[in-house]
């Protein structure tokens, strides 16, 4: 399947339906390489248009159970993940803090806010400083996340590190040739029409 070329459009349930099994399959591989475990607690996927797109299609496709779509669904499915997507020069990622157990939630989750300010790509000896795509889930109240959606400006220069700066989490490590790659090859949110 070249999923590159039908991740360009939103296809919509219908026609997704077609293609879902070799999607589910195809998508599964190519986010192999752009995952990045920090930690057994830390975990990056380094996302692209084409992640954003499946998860789009997924969103779409459960909702229809088997029925037409209006333009409104498609609009609100667009609007909630197409942000998510990087455009020329950025990386976009999930940071997952990884759980173990439904107790883990109240007595470990807490010890990461604000692990979300706290990620850092390096390359070429400069550091930017990645912030959250929806920066209103953070507000006043909010409770913990064990997944934050980020983006940062790719930074210039080879040797392209990950780091997280935090009490609960300091970790760096380099992108491995594989996940650079990957980063280099992928989609962006120019290259997709957000359209049904």
């Amino acid at each position: 399947m070249d999923l590159r070329a039908a991740a360009r459009r939103i296809l919509g349930p219908e026609e997704y339906r077609k293609i879902r099994d070799e999607a589910v399959e195809a998508v599964a591989a190519y986010k192999r390489p752009r995952y990045l475990d920090l930690s057994d607690r830390i975990t990056v996927l380094f996302e692209d248009a084409v992640t954003v797109w499946f998860q789009i299609e997924e969103a779409l496709y459960a909702e229809s159970d088997g029925r037409p779509i209006d333009g409104r669904l498609v609009g609100e499915a667009v609007r909630a993940y197409a942000p998510m997507a990087p455009r020329r020069g950025e990386v976009s990622m999930t940071l997952m803090v990884n759980l173990y157990s439904e107790g883990e939630l109240r007595t470990l989750l807490p010890r990461y806010a604000g692990i979300e300010r706290s990620v850092r790509l390096r390359a070429g000896g400069v550091e930017v400083a990645a912030r959250p795509v929806f920066p209103e889930d953070y507000g006043e109240g909010a409770l913990p996340r064990s997944i934050h959606y980020l983006k940062a400006l790719m930074p210039e220069g080879g040797g392209l590190a990950i780091a997280v700066i935090h009490p609960a989490a300091s970790l760096e490590a380099p992108v491995p040739g594989e996940t650079a790659e990957a980063l280099r090859s992928g989609l962006y949110a120019e290259d997709v029409d957000w359209a049904l």
